[in-house]
C-alpha cells in the first residue's frame, strides 16, 4: 500500500513539474510595447524609493529621465527614417541588379545560340524554364515537391 501511495505521489509531482515547465508567460524574449514601459515619473519614483532620495533629487532625476526619453524618442524616429531610406535604396539596387542579370542572360543566350544553334537553344530555354518553375514551386511550398517525379 505504501508503494502505491509513494508511486502516486511521485507521478503527481512529476506531472506538476511538467505542467509548470510548459507554462509560457509570453514575456521571455519579447520587448514590452511602448505603453507598457515605465515612464520617467514611475522610474524616478522607483529609484527614489530604492535609494531614499529627497524630493529635490527625485524631481531632478525625473527631469533627467524625461530628457533621456525625449532624446531616445528622437533617435528612434531618426533611425526609422534611415531604415525607410535604406529599404528604398535596396529596392533601387535590386532593380539595377535584375536589369544587369537580364542583360547578362541575353548576352549569354546569344553567344550560346551561335554555338549550339537555334533549335537546340529553344529546347534549352524550355528545359531551363521548366527547371525554374519547379524551383519556384519548391520555394513556395517548401520541400513537398522534392519527391515529385522530374521531367527529363
Amino acid at each position: 500500500m505504501k508503494k502505491v501511495a509513494l508511486m502516486t505521489l511521485a507521478a503527481i509531482l512529476t506531472m506538476s513539474f511538467t505542467v509548470m515547465a510548459q507554462q509560457n508567460t509570453g514575456k521571455q524574449g519579447r520587448r514590452a510595447p511602448a505603453e507598457m514601459r515605465w515612464d520617467a515619473k514611475e522610474r524616478s519614483a522607483d529609484m527614489a524609493k530604492q535609494l531614499n532620495l529627497s524630493d529635490e533629487q527625485k524631481t531632478k532625476v525625473e527631469a533627467l529621465f524625461e530628457k533621456q526619453d525625449a532624446k531616445r524618442k528622437e533617435m528612434m524616429a531618426k533611425h526609422q527614417e534611415n531604415r525607410e531610406a535604406m529599404t528604398q535604396d535596396r529596392e533601387a539596387r535590386r532593380a539595377e541588379m535584375m536589369k544587369m542579370r537580364d542583360q547578362a542572360v541575353a548576352e549569354n543566350d546569344a553567344e550560346l545560340e551561335t554555338i549550339i544553334g537555334k533549335d537546340k537553344m529553344e529546347e534549352w530555354k524550355k528545359i531551363r524554364d521548366e527547371r525554374q518553375e519547379r524551383m519556384r514551386d519548391t520555394n513556395r511550398q517548401g520541400r513537398r515537391n522534392m519527391n515529385s517525379p522530374r521531367t527529363k
